[in-house]
């Protein structure tokens, strides 16, 4: 099961993004779950990067199958509150569709 964590700055917007695990719908290589979690990711932390004047801090944790995102920007703009929203859409689109036996999402 793969873990997606989101938590709110002290402002109470979304600036972080942590991914645990794999969805383990089929095969390394084969799973379209992971594959679709992936692609937003990376699309949302690209297009922040790209697209607004806000800071990204990117990790990736091979040992211990973590990935993440933080906007370090003292202030969020309202572009980036509005693709972590389509994040969190397009997410939600993959849980409702695939179950929590392969994906579960946490809002903190």
């Amino acid at each position: 099961m793969l873990t997606v964590t989101f938590s709110k700055n002290p402002e109470g917007l979304y600036h972080e993004v942590r991914i645990e695990g794999h969805a383990e719908y089929a095969e390394m290589g084969h799973d379209i779950v992971c594959a679709g979690i992936s692609a937003l990711f990376f699309n949302a932390v690209n297009s922040i990067v790209e697209l607004t004047s806000d800071e990204v801090e990117l990790w990736q944790e091979e040992e211990t199958e973590i990935s993440g995102f933080r906007i370090i920007s003292s202030k969020i703009s309202d572009e980036a509150v509005l693709l972590m929203d389509s994040l969190i859409l397009g997410l939600n689109g993959i849980a409702d569709e695939y179950g929590d036996k392969y994906i579960v999402i946490i809002y903190r």
